[in-house]
């Protein structure tokens, strides 16, 4: 049975969760329930459904009060999905988890009740997914860190490589830097660990969720985060070390060039575009393509809110970065 986690990071990993337990994240769902009013009208709940609440009908923005109100009604959903959020909310101290997020109550609802009703279908058709954007990635750049990129951006997790013991990719989740740093800091413990015991999910003691798949015999493919995986990221991961096994048979992976910013084509002559494929080369980050076109970080965040205005495209989407690869090559 699919549980909190598994529907929350299926349907929307961007949303995030305000607050409750991290542990009843993997409550099972029995259903999904949807109310279009405020306590105390609230409706009929099966115990373990999802409850899908429309911000517009919360009158108090005190999450306890709502946690407050279901107490009161006696109903003990798994989960809250709080949906067209606008303004904070102030997090309970209830363990119950409350998930918040922009999006219609509407489309939450159907997503949720499509994953239940189908969740094997889904994950393949999530699995398919990263495989193609994992391929086109590394059709583009054939380094470890292309396919792992896209997948992080899809997953919303950490993703790192580690090739030969090397450390050869690390993409941290957007928003959390810090994780990175953890999880570098842990590498050489992790990869020790790792060959005593053959474990594939662990938690470390500062509370970093790891999930690790070997690929081939000198290469293992991570994800890290502070929350725990979804079924979902079981099988993107699964996706990400098929692609990285055909790359490491194609073309062996020197640990230190593989740390190199990417060598740009000579420039087209235009500022702004050779920006935007810097940025789509080294995966979205700023910084690597700040160094490799010899221009202050600040310079690029400009070009590119000039490029989002004025043509639309912002390399730091994967769509856009595989379309501007895609042009670049065909010239």
């Amino acid at each position: 049975m699919a549980s909190v986690i598994d529907l929350w990071r299926a349907i929307d990993p961007e949303v995030r969760l305000a607050s409750g337990s991290h542990e009843c994240l993997t409550r099972p769902i029995r259903g999904v329930a949807r109310t279009r009013a405020s306590a105390p009208h609230l409706p009929a709940l099966a115990t373990g459904q999802l409850l899908v609440v429309d911000a517009g009908v919360l009158t108090d923005p005190r999450l306890d009060v709502l946690v407050d109100a279901l107490r009161a009604a006696e109903l003990e959903p798994a989960a809250m999905w709080i949906t067209a959020a606008q303004g904070p909310f102030e997090a309970s101290g209830s363990d119950l988890p409350i998930i918040i997020g922009g999006g219609s109550a509407s489309a939450v609802t159907e997503g949720a009740m499509r994953y239940l009703d189908d969740e094997s279908g889904q994950l393949t058709a999530a699995t398919v997914e990263v495989r193609l954007a994992g391929a086109e990635a590394a059709l583009a750049d054939p380094r470890p860190s292309a396919p792992a990129g896209v997948l992080g951006t899809r997953l919303r997790r950490g993703v790192a490589v580690t090739v030969d013991g090397a450390l050869v990719s690390l993409n941290a989740r957007d928003a959390g830097q810090a994780l990175g740093t953890r999880f570098a800091a842990a590498h050489a413990r992790l990869m020790g660990e790792r060959a005593a015991s053959g474990e594939t999910l662990r938690r470390t003691r500062d509370g970093l969720w790891i999930l690790e798949r070997a690929v081939g015999d000198g290469a293992t493919a991570w994800l890290f985060d502070d929350l725990p995986f979804a079924r979902i990221d079981t099988v993107a991961l699964e996706a990400l070390a098929i692609t990285l096994r055909a790359l490491l048979r194609r073309r062996p992976v020197d640990a230190t060039n593989a740390r190199r910013a990417p060598t740009l084509p000579p420039s087209t002559g235009d500022p702004l575009r050779d920006t935007l494929i810097a940025v789509a080369r080294a995966n979205g980050r700023t910084s690597p393509a700040a160094r490799s076109l010899g221009v202050h970080r600040n310079t690029v965040l400009y070009r590119l809110r000039r490029a989002s205005a004025e043509l639309g495209i912002d390399p730091r989407r994967p769509a856009d970065a595989l379309r501007l690869l895609r042009e670049q090559d065909r010239r």
